[in-house]
């Protein structure tokens, strides 16, 4: 429906906030001269059946006929570049009866959603995108929502990113069914990855975590590039991902995906929501999957992928009373076990037998307060514990550790006179005990780190700025400072420049990250005994800095956008697994010199009302410096690039997706002191991979079919000396393209939405 509204005026937050780096006081004063353009804040608050008025989170706010866009954060809060002389506002979430304004001359608004009775009732105007980048953020920040992760099977984290061409993701080797992301031209590693801005994917669950979290958990994704935000803590150098999994206020009250696929995979989840009284509200999530197929698809005797099972189950609870207090506590647990290696009928002597089993449980907390008379004033407390055990054993070899870590941080926001000067500080603090134990070797370490920072946001018109320094006592390495800046400025009305700069610094973990040594027969070197941890392994300390444009634009009635990057990362030390001192072995140590380039061109097109297309490009340049020479840093392509062609028909009936994505040629460590028969060459060759998806919708079902790898290329030498295991040549971890072939697989959804 479209009407004028009587908007309120009110001061609102904007989000958590930030303190000034002294020496850059001076971009204030500049800053006072750009109010050429202004910025609309709003809340948005649900009615209930019953009258009761609460916060939404996670509503689409946009300007109609434009990709200028935000979701409310989790107070209902919102904010948004102004457009409002050429655009009406667009507010929608599903299950609830959308909104279309006409905004007259105030800076804030107040907006109330009532739910439909009917989902068939749903009014929406315009259409947003399914992969856009934040508008209003200095921190250039891209979105995946639930509609882009409907476009590929998504079974899990891991496989979240193919019709996206910021993020690779790889197997790190032949038998373990690891992967490993990368980004910037550098491993994943250097990645802060959290969940929910908590904590995830870190430490010894860095090689599995991305394929123990379901993909139908997840209600989005956030991608930051660079160095992100201070208050997230200072372990992020290439970049920060943060995903948001489904809330009990959410779109679902009821979910259901059962997946196979021609590889023997089977999958089962079930997501359940309900209201426990007016101001309680839980989301169960479960997940179980199971893998028997013992396929052999290059004939080299090893499994193409490890058989195994997992089941993963969530229960989370969220309180919220009225418009200012909100609070959440989540428990989740899951277990993961693999059997790989060589396929049944060798002899004894000639086996390979990989076998591996995970636990993870995670408790955690969230409470927040906004101030009734000041709402641009909020505190919030946030806190996790996490317990990781793995138990490997690969041939003769073994490898069992076990992780418990905690986190616990306190938020407080405000203004500094008026919403263009905003701030947030607070205090955090993180624990790990980590005991390692590879083969006959023993690694134990407790670490803590305290820290607090400051950040300061400026927002001038077309201006904004995004200052923060933090410091940290690390009670094994002393104290350090981190500090970052991003810089955005609106060229135009849908053209924007962004720059950012920062300091990350994050602890190895050298045996869970680098796992070649674990299905090879390489003999592990440390340096030294005098170190902390890993002989004299110490942090690792990297700067990253770099921007880009990013243009959204209308021509011939439809909606498009380009953006450009670069971003460079050096290291003043950086933790080495050296491949290429001798194929018998592997080296760790720290190093300085390492850096990164990393160049990215994306294009996003609307072709016609039916028709949507995605194009990247990126060119990525990365070396280190070793002992025997500076080289390009192995498996790491120089060139990437990706195309999405999306279709669906009237009211989305049927939805077709086809992705092609190019992975350029790649270095491998050396191999030139092997015999001929155990070599590989030198630099891989590049290849193209293409997946496609038909899905058809009917009411509250959806079924889908799809095929991963329609061209069936895969590594065709993945094992060198796989006759043999026991030979000194043998080595799993060459990988450096597909380890399977085409694969074809089905599936169905099922959902009941918000307002049955």
């Amino acid at each position: 429906m479209m009407n004028t509204m009587k908007i309120k005026s009110l001061n609102l937050p904007v989000q958590f906030i930030p303190h000034v780096i002294t020496m850059l006081l001076f971009l204030l004063v500049g800053g006072q001269q750009l109010m050429a353009q202004r910025t609309l804040t709003g809340l948005v608050l649900e009615e209930d059946e019953k009258g009761k008025i609460s916060p939404l989170t996670g509503a689409g706010v946009w300007w109609q006929d434009t990709q200028i866009g935000t979701t409310t954060d989790e107070y209902g809060v919102f904010h948004l570049p102004d457009h409002r002389h050429h655009h009406p506002l667009v507010i929608s979430y599903i299950g609830y009866v959308a909104d279309t304004l006409n905004i007259r001359d105030h800076d804030s608004v107040t907006v109330i959603l009532r739910q439909r009775r009917t989902l068939k009732s749903a009014e929406i105007f315009g259409k947003q995108a399914s992969t856009y980048v934040s508008a209003l953020e200095p921190i250039k920040t891209e979105v995946i929502t639930k509609a882009e992760l409907y476009k590929a099977a998504c079974c899990n984290l891991s496989e979240s990113f193919e019709t996206n061409a910021t993020v690779d993701v790889a197997s790190t080797d032949a038998v373990s069914g690891a992967k490993q992301i990368r980004m910037l031209g550098l491993s994943g590693i250097y990645a802060q990855m959290s969940i929910e801005n908590l904590p995830g994917i870190r430490g010894l669950s860095i090689p599995f975590g991305l394929t123990q979290l379901p993909g139908s958990w997840i209600e989005s994704i956030q991608i930051n590039k660079g160095v992100g935000s201070v208050a997230n803590g200072f372990e992020s150098i290439s970049g920060q991902i943060n995903t948001e999994l489904k809330k009990p206020f959410g779109t679902e009250r009821f979910f259901l995906n059962a997946y196979l696929n021609q590889m023997g995979r089977s999958e089962l989840n079930l997501n359940k929501s309900w209201n426990a009284g007016p101001h309680w509200g839980s989301t169960i999530l479960a997940h179980g999957n199971y893998m028997k197929f013992n396929s052999d698809r290059n004939n080299d005797g090893f499994m193409d992928i490890p058989d195994g099972w997992q089941w993963n189950v969530a229960n989370r609870w969220h309180y919220r009373s009225g418009e200012n207090i909100s609070g959440q506590i989540g428990l989740r647990l899951m277990q993961d076990k693999r059997m790989g290696g060589t396929i049944e009928g060798r002899p004894d002597s000639l086996r390979f037998k990989f076998e591996q089993q995970t636990e993870r449980a995670d408790v955690w907390v969230k409470a927040g307060y906004i101030f009734p008379e000041k709402r641009y004033k909020s505190i919030g407390f946030l806190a996790n514990m996490t317990y990781y055990d793995q138990q490997n054993h690969a041939g003769k070899r073994s490898y069992l550790a076990n992780q418990l870590s905690a986190h616990a941080s306190l938020i407080m926001q405000g203004i500094i006179g008026h919403t263009g000067h905003k701030y947030r500080t607070g205090a955090n603090f993180l624990y790990d005990k980590v005991a390692e134990s590879p083969d006959s070797m023993q690694f134990n370490r407790s670490e803590s780190v305290s820290g607090a920072f400051f950040e300061y946001t400026r927002e001038a018109g077309r201006f904004s700025m995004v200052a923060g320094l933090r410091a940290d006592y690390n009670q094994l390495f002393g104290a350090f400072v981190t500090p970052r800046l991003h810089l955005k400025y609106n060229l135009k009305e849908e053209f924007t420049l962004r720059l950012a700069a920062g300091r990350g610094q994050r602890t190895p973990n050298v045996f869970a990250e680098n796992t070649a040594w674990l299905v090879s027969q390489r003999k592990v070197v440390l340096p030294g005994n005098t170190g902390k941890i890993y002989g004299d392994i110490r942090p690792e300390i990297g700067w990253n800095a770099g921007g880009g444009l990013h243009a959204n634009y209308k021509k011939w009635g439809r909606e498009g956008s380009i953006s450009a990057d670069v971003y460079y990362t050096w290291f003043e030390r950086q933790m080495l697994a050296d491949l290429d001192v001798s194929p018998a072995e592997i080296w760790f140590y720290n190093k300085q010199g390492g850096d990164a380039w990393s160049a990215q061109l994306d294009w996003s097109q609307e072709l016609s009302r039916r028709f949507d297309l995605k194009a990247s490009y990126r060119l990525n340049y990365s070396q280190a410096t070793y002992q025997n020479a500076r080289m390009l840093m192995p498996y790491m392509p120089p060139h990437r690039a990706m195309l999405n062609l999306s279709w669906h028909a009237r009211k989305d009936r049927f939805l077709a997706d086809i992705t092609a994505n190019y992975s350029g040629y790649k270095r491998l460590p050396g191999t030139r002191s092997n015999p001929a028969a155990f070599q590989m060459e030198n630099h891989s060759p590049g290849y193209v991979l293409l997946n496609a998806q038909v899905t058809y919708n009917v009411k509250k079902w959806a079924f889908y079919i799809g095929c991963e790898n329609l061209g069936d290329f895969y590594q065709p030498n993945q094992v060198l000396a796989a006759s043999n295991p026991q030979s000194p040549y043998f080595d799993a971890s060459y990988i450096w393209g597909p380890t399977y072939g085409r694969m074809f697989y089905a599936g169905l959804r099922f959902l009941v939405g918000s307002a049955e």
